[in-house]
């Protein structure tokens, strides 16, 4: 692993655990066993490291969800896949997550930029799988891009609201609840809890 890889990943740990405010330069070089100046060598300042930090974590979030939706073969399975993955990941990618909660601030351009991108590209794997369903005969969606828009952001929220420990409901049979009431509706059709 090269030292800006390893500032990287001692960076993540750190802002991760304690917080952009809490975590000095120096912090992060211990971390990483190199020397400040090496530190330096590749980052201006903190920031410019939690920028790509959550960057990185942005492309991880993305990739984790593609690779569990490509696995499914029905639109329900993948949309499944999607929010449990999202769901799961979240915990994990502690960074990306408070920074996608923060982008309103116009102090942080770039986490915005992340932000954004990963909005767009997770809209379009969901209007992808909306696409699937349409052509596999499973769903019926007239309007994709609007479908699909409402979808994520319908995903982006769960964010907010998903603890386990305070629902008493696991991640899988939450997700299998979402999947219902998104695939049969809360009409008479679907199955009365």
């Amino acid at each position: 692993m090269n030292k800006k890889s390893e500032i990287l990943l001692a960076a993540q740990k750190l802002f991760g655990q304690f917080g952009l405010k809490k975590v000095s330069v120096e912090d992060i070089a211990s971390g990483a066993a190199v020397s400040k100046v090496t530190f330096y060598r590749y980052y201006r300042n903190k920031r410019e490291a939690f920028n790509d930090v959550v960057s990185m974590e942005a492309d991880q979030m993305y990739e984790a969800i593609k690779s569990s939706t490509d696995l499914e073969k029905t639109a329900r399975g993948k949309m499944g896949a999607h929010l449990v993955t999202k769901l799961r990941k979240n915990r994990e990618l502690v960074n990306f997550r408070l920074a996608s909660h923060e982008i309103g601030n116009s102090h942080w351009p770039h986490i915005t930029e992340v932000c954004d991108a990963f909005r767009e590209k997770e809209r379009s794997l969901v209007a992808d799988v909306l696409e699937f369903g349409n052509s596999s005969g499973e769903l019926a969606v007239k309007d994709v891009e609007m479908m699909s828009h409402s979808l994520a952001v319908l995903l982006k929220s769960m964010e907010f609201t998903w603890d386990a420990e305070k629902m008493s409901i696991t991640l899988a049979d939450f997700g299998d609840l979402f999947l219902e009431i998104l695939f049969e509706g809360l009409g008479k059709r679907g199955k009365q809890r």
